[in-house]
């Protein structure tokens, strides 16, 4: 989970570097498609059945409209804002969500002391690193950063329904269903001469698109989904916290982005708040 995770910081850089490339709904479907895609080797391998229950359809259904509403507001964010910036407010604001609805309308009991301790530590440490004292809502809403927020709800649902698919379908084939109606979704918005002008992108393009299917969605995002089947929603989010610094490292280190003493204390902050709600 823990390398997973620094993927995901990785992610939010590789988006940014795609903005220019295309339009948003031709990346999410190129996303999808390569994602599933990489799944069908470790199913065959396995031997993990691809079929799949009523039950298990909707979940599926379910997860892939939220993937595909999650990566929309995903891309338009990093296009329009900071790469750093997204990979901190919308990671530190899906534990708090994804907390918020399951201690309110799942399982009330199952809250303690210390992970409101824990998530409000998370919360602090991403304030930090964002310099929210600095920070406007007109700003905010300008900058594109009102997406960062669209796409923290979006990831809430993506949580819960993995959570809840757990006793209908093994967590492989639920990957590689949801990848795969995410693409046709997300095709539907595509245009074929959109499609097709990606033949003539560069490298750059091609290795940032490879990276995010088949690393970061393929790899991180079925972890993400087997940890939400076997620890719960709240605690599998909780790990979600790790991605802001190294967000900021990636942000700092590719793109330039300028690192303040403010980023390394919100970080050391936020790795904390992994372990003390995971803390048994």
């Amino acid at each position: 989970m823990v390398f997973a995770m620094i993927t995901w910081g990785y992610s939010w850089v590789g988006a940014k570097i795609l903005g220019p490339y295309g339009h948003v709904s031709t990346k999410i479907f190129l996303r999808f498609f390569f994602a599933s895609i990489a799944l069908i080797p470790i199913l065959l391998k396995y031997h993990i059945p691809f079929k799949i229950d009523k039950k298990g359809f909707m979940f599926i259904l379910w997860n892939s409209i939220s993937l595909c509403s999650y990566n929309y507001f995903y891309f338009k964010s990093t296009h329009m804002g900071l790469a750093g910036v997204g990979g901190v407010l919308v990671t530190t604001l899906n534990p708090i969500l994804t907390s918020l609805f399951v201690f309110s309308f799942l399982d009330k009991s199952s809250a303690k002391l210390k992970d409101f301790v824990g998530l409000i530590m998370g919360l602090t440490g991403g304030g930090i690193i964002m310099r929210l004292w600095e920070m406007d809502i007109a700003l905010m809403i300008s900058s594109g950063n009102i997406f960062y927020i669209l796409a923290s709800c979006s990831w809430v649902s993506v949580t819960i329904a993995s959570q809840k698919s757990k006793t209908h379908i093994h967590f492989l084939t639920f990957s590689f269903w949801s990848f795969l109606s995410a693409s046709l979704f997300s095709l539907s918005f595509c245009e074929i001469e959109s499609i097709s002008q990606t033949i003539n992108y560069d490298s750059i393009y091609w290795l940032n698109i490879f990276l995010l299917s088949i690393v970061v969605m393929s790899f991180a995002n079925t972890m993400y989904f087997f940890a939400s089947s076997k620890i719960g929603a709240v605690k599998a989010s909780s790990y979600i916290f790790v991605v802001p610094l190294t967000a900021i490292i990636f942000s700092k280190i590719i793109l330039n982005e300028q690192v303040l003493y403010t980023t390394v204390l919100g970080g050391v902050l936020s790795v904390v708040a992994v372990y003390l709600i995971n803390k048994k």
